[in-house]
């Protein structure tokens, strides 16, 4: 929890992007309106939909972070307007449609949090056809940095004064991962160019792919490329992640490295293309320069470390058989009759079952962890 209340400190202090969501909320909701927060964390863009006068809230959470919203909405006298749902939103049947929904999934290159398939799956299930979403657009921007913490990311692997030499090899896996650094205007190599834009709502695209063409404005050296973002909230309120922005949020960018530094010249062309399957959360970038025909190709599946163990199951050709997890839940199941206690499956279990795990331990940590799902109120 330690970590999640780090997480979302920095969420709720962010003036800037505070600001800017009230004032959206403030423009959007209407006196009555029904309201999702989608994604609602601690459920400050629920409270500023209450505080706007919504007539219900549905606090939407996956995570336990969910009980401060619970408890920070009664603490503030809306809790008869608030209705809290911890569920994956996608499993969700609400009971009513919205007026507006609400989400801060925008991440840092606008996309990557997986935010177009959570908009596009509630604008169709959740919400009212005449209904708005906040945000309701995003254009993804892109810049080329010369970065020296950026750099040293992946150079820390290989350059032999910290991490032993065994582990150079994971420089590679390193330049093949989306970092998130907070960069700085004069880190950027050249203007911040527009990939495209999103409209939030629409038909998820299984596959997306960006072009752009920087011109060097200084001698420098190449060590990868930045996404950000600017973000329609509503109306003519904007949101923006952009390092070279005055009125930025403070979210970092998403960093795709290059394994090596290169030197680039003022006036030198850097063509880039980004490449994502945003509902599998994958990410390639393609970075050339023309002047010297070099050709970088990196991607974050690359980054994953995946044994060919977890490759092989992958294969939809794979004949499907239950494996030991597998297995041991379709025990489970046959016990969640709807007549017996949670502590009476737990006991049965344990004692005709005594090797469902090599040790007892791990079948105590498994019934314990899964109860809570299969077992109905």
């Amino acid at each position: 929890m330690a970590k999640t209340l780090e997480e979302h400190l920095g969420y709720l202090s962010d003036g800037g992007k505070v600001a800017r969501y009230r004032a959206a909320v403030g423009q959007t909701v209407q006196p009555g309106h029904v309201v999702v927060d989608l994604g609602c964390g601690p459920g400050l863009l629920g409270l500023m939909a209450l505080e706007a006068g919504a007539g219900k809230v549905f606090f939407v959470e996956e995570g336990q972070i969910i009980e401060v919203a619970r408890r920070t909405v009664a603490s503030a006298g809306y809790d008869d307007k608030a209705e809290f749902f911890k569920a994956n939103s996608f499993e969700l049947t609400l009971p009513e449609p919205a007026d507006v929904i609400i989400c801060d999934h925008v991440g840092y290159f606008g996309f990557d949090y997986g935010i177009l398939a959570l908009l596009a799956d509630a604008k169709a299930r959740f919400l009212k056809d005449d209904g708005n979403i906040i945000p309701g657009q995003i254009d993804l921007e892109l810049a080329p940095v010369e970065s020296e913490p950026c750099r040293n990311l992946v150079g820390q692997w290989h350059d032999g004064s910290s991490v032993p030499g065994e582990f150079a090899w994971l420089a590679a896996t390193a330049a093949n991962t989306k970092h998130a650094m907070q960069l700085r205007p004069n880190e950027l190599l050249a203007e911040t160019q527009t990939l495209g834009t999103l409209e939030l709502g629409a038909e998820v695209a299984p596959f997306l792919t960006f072009g752009a063409e920087f011109r060097c404005a200084r001698d420098g050296t190449l060590d990868g490329v930045a996404g950000f973002f600017d973000c329609r909230l509503a109306g003519g309120i904007q949101m923006t992640n952009s390092p070279a922005a005055e009125d930025a949020i403070s979210r970092p960018q998403a960093y795709l490295p290059l394994e090596s530094p290169v030197p680039v010249a003022e006036g030198d062309v850097i063509r880039a293309t980004i490449m994502a399957r945003p509902l599998d959360y994958i990410i390639a970038w393609v970075i050339e320069l023309p002047r010297t025909g070099q050709r970088f190709d990196h991607t974050t599946f690359n980054g994953m470390l995946l044994d060919q163990e977890t490759l092989a199951q992958a294969q939809p050709d794979r004949i499907a058989a239950l494996n030991d997890q597998g297995r041991a839940m379709r025990i489970l199941l046959s016990y969640c009759d709807g007549e017996r206690t949670i502590a009476e499956v737990q006991e049965q279990i344990q004692r005709e079952h005594p090797d469902l795990f090599p040790s007892g331990q791990a079948t105590l940590s498994f019934l314990r962890r899964n109860l809570a799902w299969v077992t109905g109120e």
